[in-house]
């Protein structure tokens, strides 16, 4: 796809991504062909001299839907799902996009039949006639909304999308990767154990022994349980915790205080530490058995990313001061469409 297309699929995409289509909670569908969807028809919309009636918008989610949920063509539930949930984003689009092809007649745009042919047949296939009789919309209907498109798609590209292209420098991608190892830096995730050694008196000696037994033997600690067990009398009790998976976010000082020095499969000397629940003495044995470094990304690995994102951004900007300048120009007021269409009005019903 081009990148004026690619950039018309994201605008489209946007206008109605805030509304919960059929993805998430799909609804249970009854694909019963006796039931029919009523339209309550009326003017919803007057902008420099066309008019935009709620059959308009209809017929323009009748394309979308079949554009993007072909296999719910039959649901009349889930077609009346998408109707009620997009109705008002669409209106907003057909407004938008009036607004944008008076624009277009203004500085004399120009699109060949040739090329609104090419899409339409790109669109729906090579039997144009049966797809288009089973929407439900005639061919002169698909045609004019179809060119309409091309047209938006080319304005919003000279007018908005190039822009954006032009104003994201390199300073500001630079800027960005900052931002990004701000708040994604680098990082350690360590896996290990520990060993405790709780005593009524503090015995460095035994501590010691342990550690030496262990950094002879080699052996994860877990597996050598039994072995320690051997040095338990009253008064010393010997356990060996369950494996930690922590982050250097998520260690305390402690913890990585002993874990620094060593590498995978080593034993920390042991550290000594007075209980405050029972003020008995604590020795802990760290055993590190990974080690695993997360370098963040690469400004080359993360270049293109960080642009897009930032052309996407000023896109929206963009194409928002680019529509109310020219619901300025042409004295399209938004204020009317609450008085015309109010936040109660529901005009698809089942029957």
């Amino acid at each position: 796809m081009d990148p004026r297309g690619a950039m018309y699929k994201t605008l489209l995409l946007l206008s109605i991504a805030s509304t919960p289509l059929l993805a998430a909670d799909a609804p249970v569908i009854d694909f019963s062909e006796n039931q029919k969807i009523a339209v309550q028809n009326s003017i919803l919309a007057k902008v420099n001299g066309q008019t935009i009636s709620m059959m308009d918008v209809k017929k323009k989610m009748d394309l979308v839907f079949h554009q993007y949920y072909p296999q719910l063509s039959h649901s009349t539930q889930a077609r009346h799902q998408f109707y009620e949930s997009s109705w008002r984003q669409i209106l907003m689009q057909l407004i938008d996009n009036e607004l944008i092809i008076s624009d277009s007649v203004d500085k004399e745009l120009k699109l060949t039949d040739g090329e609104v042919r090419e899409e339409v047949e790109k669109r729906f296939g090579p039997n144009v006639m049966q797809t288009l009789d089973r929407i439900g919309v005639t061919y002169e209907e698909t045609w004019k909304m179809i060119k309409n498109e091309m047209v938006v798609q080319r304005m919003m590209w000279w007018y908005v999308h190039s822009r954006a292209i032009q104003n994201v420098t390199p300073q500001d991608i630079r800027q960005a990767y900052r931002h990004y190892l701000q708040e994604n830096p680098s990082y350690c995730e360590w896996t290990y154990r520990v060993v405790s050694i709780r005593a009524d008196k503090a015995d460095e000696k035994l501590a010691e022994k342990i550690y030496l037994l262990l950094c002879e033997n080699g052996k994860s600690p877990e597996l050598m349980s039994n072995v320690l067990k051997e040095f338990e009398k009253e008064g010393i009790a010997i356990q060996v915790s369950n494996e930690y998976t922590a982050t250097d976010k998520e260690l305390s000082e402690a913890h990585k205080t002993s874990l620094a020095p060593l590498t995978a499969g080593q034993f920390s000397k042991p550290s000594f530490q007075m209980s405050r629940a029972d003020k008995k003495t604590v020795y802990r044995i760290f055993f590190l058995r990974e080690k695993m470094d997360h370098p963040a990304p690469s400004f080359e690995a993360m270049s293109n990313r960080l642009r897009d994102d930032l052309v996407q951004k000023c896109v929206a900007d963009e194409s928002n001061v680019y529509i109310e300048k020219l619901r300025k120009h042409y004295g399209f007021d938004e204020a009317r469409i609450k008085q015309t269409v109010p936040e109660d009005l529901h005009p698809f019903s089942i029957q």
